[in-house]
């Protein structure tokens, strides 16, 4: 089987383009041959599997991020040479009605995964009264597709209260062997606290509005007022790192960070962080898991679906950074039951795996190839 898939920007901090690479990796290992199609790519050495690189613009919103131009000029005729199978589409925008075209000239079947709620987005940046339009424009694409995957049950059942009848939910994995508790260090303990006798409250992820940031630095600010026990850690990078430094001048800022340090940093911290309510998963609540750190996450989104509360972590009341404060509290102030949460998150882990990620998509592919 050959398998071309279709990605707006590649970037190895971006949650979706982990996804993608864990998929063309898992094809590779399969003896099947793949190719990504993308209107940017940061690194092409990051991918396993060749990268054709498109015409793009910058994304106005988010100058990080292109937007490839329409039309399938870019990469048909390096498509044709390749003949693939089937197109999986995995960035709604300009790339995907490309995709699409191509797809119907050629007979091919193609699908889709929802990976971002762009359209929850939108009031991040005062721009609510074209949630709509947005909404129409993604039914449009969606409806065009043979099968669209949604990595959480409640982010597929969104998708179908909009009317996109055609949905299956295939949660992400995790690669335990770079994500698991045996990288946690004393040594990077120390360092970060100075040799104090602190707790380390982690964040990880990309630095935006859109990630809830107001309610993480409500929570900080309550933390600060309270308690003297903590150190707040982010890791990640994005657009607005200089506003949070400036709102939480005692918490280290430590980047963009990958490898081994971003793997001690979760196997070195107590408790995770992360009010977003607009994700479609969590990979990040996935790699906390399996590296034994307990998350606090809000109670919307795809997030709240690897959580249960009080068993493997607490999920609380969108943007309540009172509820995040008192649950943060509870887990610094009851060692016990931290262990207890901490060795819950490594048993449900197990099922995560991208081997049955890539499992359950092959079986789809299959039912649209024969």
């Amino acid at each position: 089987m050959k398998i071309a898939y279709f990605l707006g920007t590649l970037k190895k901090e971006d949650g979706v383009a982990r996804v993608l690479l864990a998929l063309t990796n898992e094809a590779k290992k399969r003896g099947m041959e793949s190719v990504i199609i993308t209107g940017y790519a940061e690194d092409e050495s990051i991918s396993p599997v060749p990268v054709i690189q498109i015409p793009s613009l910058i994304f106005p919103l988010y100058k990080e991020y292109r937007i490839p131009l329409p039309g399938m000029r870019g990469f048909e005729k390096v498509l044709d040479e390749f003949k693939p199978d089937i197109l999986h589409v995995h960035s709604p925008d300009t790339i995907a009605w490309a995709a699409l075209k191509y797809a119907k000239k050629n007979k091919l079947p193609i699908i889709a995964t929802y990976h971002t709620n762009f359209c929850h987005y939108l009031s991040y940046y005062h721009l609510s009264s074209l949630q709509s339009l947005v909404w129409d424009a993604l039914k449009r694409l969606y409806k065009k597709m043979d099968l669209v995957t949604s990595p959480s049950v409640n982010v597929s059942q969104e998708l179908i209260d909009l009317g996109i009848k055609n949905v299956c939910t295939i949660p992400w994995g995790v690669d335990s062997l770079i994500f698991n508790s045996s990288f946690y260090s004393l040594l990077w303990r120390n360092k970060i606290l100075k040799n104090e006798n602190k707790n380390i409250i982690l964040y990880v992820g990309r630095l935006t509005w859109e990630k809830d940031f107001k309610t993480f630095i409500d929570t900080y600010k309550l933390l600060m007022s309270n308690r003297t026990d903590f150190v707040v850690v982010i890791a990640g990078d994005g657009p607005i790192r200089k506003e949070l430094e400036s709102f939480m001048p005692d918490a280290i800022f430590l980047g963009h960070i990958e490898g081994e340090e971003l793997s001690k940093a979760y196997a070195s911290s107590d408790v995770l962080l992360f009010p977003s309510s607009t994700e479609t998963f969590g990979n990040v609540i996935v790699e906390a898991m399996s590296s034994g750190l307990v998350s606090i996450v809000a109670d919307k989104g795809g997030s709240k679906s690897l959580i249960k509360d009080n068993e493997n972590g607490f999920v609380v009341e969108p943007k309540n950074s009172k509820e995040f404060y008192k649950k943060i509290s509870l887990l610094l102030d009851d060692k016990n039951l931290l262990e207890r949460m901490r060795k819950s998150n490594l048993n449900m882990v197990k099922d995560y795996t991208w081997s049955k990620v890539f499992d359950d998509i092959c079986q789809r592919y299959e039912e649209f190839t024969k």
